[in-house]
């Protein structure tokens, strides 16, 4: 399942509210031969919501993050899946284009469109982020890891 849009809004509220630790792991170590072309990166955001905000959290992806991302013209390639089991909500997986070093970059020219659609959506900048401040609060937990897939399985 595809969701366009919800990976700037996540990322947003993981920005504003966590800190992405990046530790090397062993299976880094083991992957390290891999020439970056063959690999694909990114984060992977999983979410619980506060008990009984579920629904209002994802009117607020739907109705200003997806939104922001689609009219922005930037594509994310950000995959949504809400879960029916399990601790967690939802999981999010932002694509790194520009692979680890994705995570050094803040204020990119690509956030700063998104924003601004952000802005047009919610009719002012203080109402946009009085909307990413709601969906903070309706954030009980979340955990991001960040992993690399090969092209070749």
């Amino acid at each position: 399942m595809k969701n366009i849009g919800i990976g700037k809004a996540l990322a947003a509220a993981a920005t504003l509210s966590l800190a992405v630790a990046f530790a090397p792991s062993p299976a880094m170590a083991q992957d390290a031969a891999a020439k970056p072309e063959e690999l694909t990166w990114a984060r992977v955001t999983m979410t619980r919501f506060v008990s009984g905000k579920r629904e209002r959290a994802l009117e607020i992806i739907k109705n200003y993050f997806a939104k922001a991302d689609q009219n922005s013209g930037v594509d994310s390639g950000v995959h949504g899946i809400h879960l029916d089991t399990g601790q967690w909500d939802v999981i999010y997986i932002f694509p790194m284009k520009g692979g680890p070093g994705d995570m050094a970059k803040q204020g990119t020219p690509e956030d700063a469109k998104w924003m601004a659609e952000m802005v047009k959506l919610a009719g002012s900048q203080e109402a946009a982020e009085k909307i990413i401040a709601e969906f903070d609060s309706l954030v009980a937990m979340s955990v991001t890891e960040v992993g690399h897939a090969h092209k070749d399985y």
